[in-house]
């Protein structure tokens, strides 16, 4: 089976024209489907090592910023795995991850545990640090996701997020050691252990970083914004934190972002972001099996509350 016999573009409804400055009539996300019915998933992952060597996946993705795939047929997490390795990039590590994610195949795990009801707001992945990947890749598998009635997420835990070398058997010296030894992977971040007490030896932590507000495109050298802005102004926001001191009715910090300088940007500012990214976006209606390809540098992405 030839290349061009494999994958083709296919119409995909929810797809979007950007405005100018893009070219008129720049598909957003551009959308590929098997050529033909039956497809074998070797036929598939051998497409697109080819489409990856050649630098074709490359130049869709700074010509579209996502690509949608659609009609593959993936049955499991390690189907998508599998997928997944044939365009050849390293896989990501995460240092400091900010939400909970269970491992489902090699180099796979969920995106997000928060509830269903919950939506997760606009972010490059990995926004929030220095150590970020240069691609996103997600597939809808209809996974368990927590009752529907739940209204909370799980989060992570100072542990889950910098614990990887941390043994049951550490005490709260040589374990805050070791998560601060991770932390310091990340030249951007600085640190401040609170409320350690009898009950709590280990204390509080909290992080933070200072990073510019986007990002060179390391091909197009286009400069995007790339950051959690926007993320963490609609969840203080939700929360009614946006102001100091930032506390939730049960005490939890949730501030949004900062300048550098650690003063507030103007609100007007933020609701501007808000504004451009609705005009812009592309509500992905997911089917099982499908993938989107998403070029980090380029494009943010979000989750709507959902059903199924």
């Amino acid at each position: 089976m030839t290349a061009a016999q494999v994958l083709r573009p296919a119409p995909y409804g929810p797809s979007i024209s950007l405005p100018a400055p893009y070219p008129e009539g720049t598909a957003f996300p551009l959308s590929l489907s098997p050529a033909r019915a039956g497809v074998s998933l070797d036929d598939i992952t051998a497409e697109i090592r080819g489409l990856a060597a050649s630098g074709r996946i490359s130049s869709l993705l700074d010509r579209h910023g996502a690509v949608y795939f659609q009609g593959l047929g993936l049955k499991n997490a390690h189907e998508f795995s599998k997928f997944a390795h044939a365009f050849g990039w390293l896989p990501h590590e995460d240092i400091g991850n900010p939400v909970r994610r269970t491992v489902l195949a090699k180099n796979v795990a969920t995106a997000n545990e928060g509830p269903n009801t919950q939506p997760v707001y606009p972010h490059n992945e990995f926004g929030l640090s220095p150590h970020y990947p240069a691609y996103g890749v997600k597939y809808q598998l209809f996974h368990p996701n927590g009752p529907k009635d739940q209204t909370t997420s799980a989060g992570t835990t100072v542990l889950q997020a910098y614990g990887r070398h941390v043994l049951d058997s550490d005490d709260a010296e040589t374990t805050r050691q070791k998560i601060e030894k991770e932390i310091r992977r990340l030249p951007t971040a600085t640190w401040r252990w609170e409320n350690q007490s009898a009950t709590n030896p280990l204390g509080d932590l909290r992080v933070w970083q200072v990073l510019p507000v986007a990002r060179d495109h390391p091909r197009t050298r286009q400069r995007a914004f790339f950051n959690n802005i926007v993320s963490r102004f609609l969840n203080a926001d939700n929360a009614g934190t946006l102001l100091p001191p930032h506390l939730t009715g049960d005490g939890k910090y949730q501030p949004p972002a900062f300048y550098g300088d650690d003063s507030l940007i103007p609100r007007e500012y933020l609701d501007s972001a808000v504004e451009f990214i609705n005009e812009t976006r592309a509500m992905v209606t997911w089917q099982a099996g499908d993938v989107i390809l998403i070029d980090n540098h380029h494009v943010q992405h979000a989750r709507e509350p959902w059903t199924g």
